[in-house]
């Protein structure tokens, strides 16, 4: 019989963050211009981050006077509540200085 765990991939959610830091100007200046584009690729990447999670996941993002906001929503979901507690954990402190990661129902 196999057994599906519901937990983050933590590789994935290292990935993320990686990714996260290298592409953050990028994604500030998208916020500025009211473009989209940043929210596509941050959806690709946190699908692989929450392998288990089959419906869209739910994110938003927000930047003003060099203070940034990362919303995730959980949906009540007790293993998206732990795990985006998790990866809110592994947030480097190159940008956990300016950027809040909020994980909300």
């Amino acid at each position: 019989m196999f057994l599906f765990k519901k937990c983050m991939n933590e590789e994935a959610a290292k990935s993320f963050w990686k990714w996260f830091e290298e592409q953050e100007k990028w994604i500030i200046n998208c916020i500025a211009a009211h473009n989209s584009d940043f929210i596509w690729a941050i959806d690709e990447r946190l699908k692989e981050v929450f392998p288990y999670f089959k419906k869209e996941l739910e994110f938003q993002l927000g930047y003003n006077e060099g203070k940034g906001e990362f919303f995730f929503f959980h949906f009540g979901n007790k293993n998206l509540i732990k795990d985006a507690e998790a990866l809110a954990k592994m947030m480097p402190s190159t940008i956990s200085d300016h950027w809040t990661f909020i994980a909300e129902e």
